[in-house]
């Protein structure tokens, strides 16, 4: 990565904040070529071919890329009639509805593509690096550039005028914006590296989950082979499972599944956290700092029902996305939790707390919540058929062997999953310090 330096040269008051002396301040439309003004998208919605022109609309411009996968096609012809609205190699697209001010870069394989209405084309002139323009333009002063235009309008649109007249802090060196763009780049490709390998890890975990809990370990730690060796396995009710396992219902196994009483809480300021399935984050994690809280006295009364202790299991039992569940441990603050949720305490001479979480999991035992979930109204998992769930149940030697490995690899995730969220601030820190002059980048000719 290229290195950084902090100036002690003076700054100058811009339309957009301090700014080095050397820096200039442009308008959106001075920054184009005088041949490529800034266009609105004209592609009306209409026949689709399968194989045409494609054209980008807003909902193509999820994330960081414009989708390459899905996109509407027009013909030729018609396609043709619209060339004002056609995108090059490099330019910018903005969004200029409902998602105001979001900008992608256009890849080749996007070359010659058209727009439609509610997305614009920026086309940067010889003198601006194209990504520095990308970057400036996703930065925290152009949005709110952007989110003042469209105030106070009846639909988030911002006019053609007011686009032009976005401000744009620019050094006159196109050599500092190539280094500033370089700089960001580099930080957005190793999030981009990072986010993908979270998503392999991830089904990694997913195909590991099924392997672990339908074909347990050996003595050697090895997954068992049910094509080598069938003498390891035996028929069960829920399919094949190691000859030595077996399935219990989930009140065979738990000391205690209950939830607390269905009346709604009084929310206070300042009290007792009260988890709801809308604290659930992440695959793992309960954010605590976003929960309501309750009076100590509710959540005393609350206690007589669902006293939660470190190694039980909270479910999501109530309303769309459930059967989540989530460990208790020792670091977690005292809660109470919402009665869409509820709290299952494993008998761990049948099952190890963590073996059970992972066995919610498993596509079984999701399937078995689905088929019991009421269907009129609100989703709704009742105690009767969580109860009634059955769990593979392996010796308490197997249960660690593949907690072990399970654990193993979810902490892989999250080490993972740290370092994008550093990467991410990193990124965040970056924008604000070089795209503003605050640091400026070394070996300026």
């Amino acid at each position: 990565m290229h290195e950084l330096l902090i100036k002690t040269e003076e700054f100058k008051n811009s339309g957009v904040g301090r700014i080095p002396k050397d820096w200039q301040i442009k308008t959106l439309e001075e920054c184009v070529c005088p041949d490529a003004q800034i266009t609105y998208g004209i592609v009306q919605a209409g026949p689709h071919i399968e194989d045409g022109i494609p054209y980008i609309r807003t909902g193509d411009m999820a994330g960081d890329k414009l989708k390459l996968e899905g996109l509407l096609r027009t013909s030729p012809k018609i396609a043709l009639s619209y060339r004002r609205s056609e995108v090059k190699t490099g330019e910018i697209v903005c969004a200029i509805r409902a998602t105001v001010g979001k900008v992608l870069e256009v890849p080749p394989e996007l070359d010659g593509a058209n727009l439609t209405q509610g997305t614009a084309r920026i086309s940067p002139n010889h003198n601006i690096n194209n990504r520095f323009l990308l970057w400036v333009l996703r930065s925290s002063y152009a949005q709110l550039q952007f989110n003042l235009a469209v105030k106070g309008t009846t639909f988030a649109e911002i006019t053609l005028e007011n686009l032009r007249k976005i401000k744009v802090p620019l050094p006159s060196s196109q050599e500092e914006q190539e280094k500033i763009s370089a700089i960001l780049d580099t930080v957005d490709e190793a999030i981009t590296r990072t986010s993908s390998l979270i998503i392999k890890l991830k089904q990694t975990k997913a195909g590991l989950l099924q392997d672990l809990l339908t074909r347990g370990l050996d003595e050697n730690g090895k997954l068992r082979d049910p094509q080598a060796h069938p003498e390891q396995f035996k028929d069960s009710s829920l399919g094949r499972i190691p000859f030595d396992w077996q399935y219990k219902r989930l009140e065979e196994i738990a000391l205690k599944v209950t939830d607390r009483d269905h009346t709604t809480p009084t929310y206070l300021e300042n009290g007792v956290i009260l988890v709801s399935p809308v604290n659930f984050i992440n695959d793992e994690d309960i954010n605590f700092a976003d929960c309501k809280r309750i009076s100590y006295s509710a959540h005393l009364q609350n206690r007589k029902k669902t006293d939660i202790c470190c190694g039980d299991i909270i479910l999501h039992r109530i309303g769309a996305g459930l059967g989540r569940v989530r460990l208790v441990t020792q670091e977690m603050p005292e809660f109470s939790i919402l009665h869409s949720l509820c709290m299952v305490r494993p008998n761990e001479n049948w099952v190890i707390p963590f073996y059970l979480l992972w066995t919610f999991r498993t596509h079984t035992t999701q399937a078995q919540m689905d088929l019991g979930t009421q269907s009129i109204g609100v989703p709704d998992l009742g105690l009767d058929k969580i109860l009634s769930l059955i769990f593979p149940v392996p010796p308490l030697s197997e249960q660690r062997k593949i907690v072990d490995a399970l654990n193993a690899h979810q902490d892989g995730i999250r080490k993972e999953e740290v370092y994008l969220n550093k990467l991410k601030l990193k990124k965040q820190g970056l924008m604000q310090d070089l795209l503003t002059g605050k640091v400026r980048v070394k070996n300026i000719k």
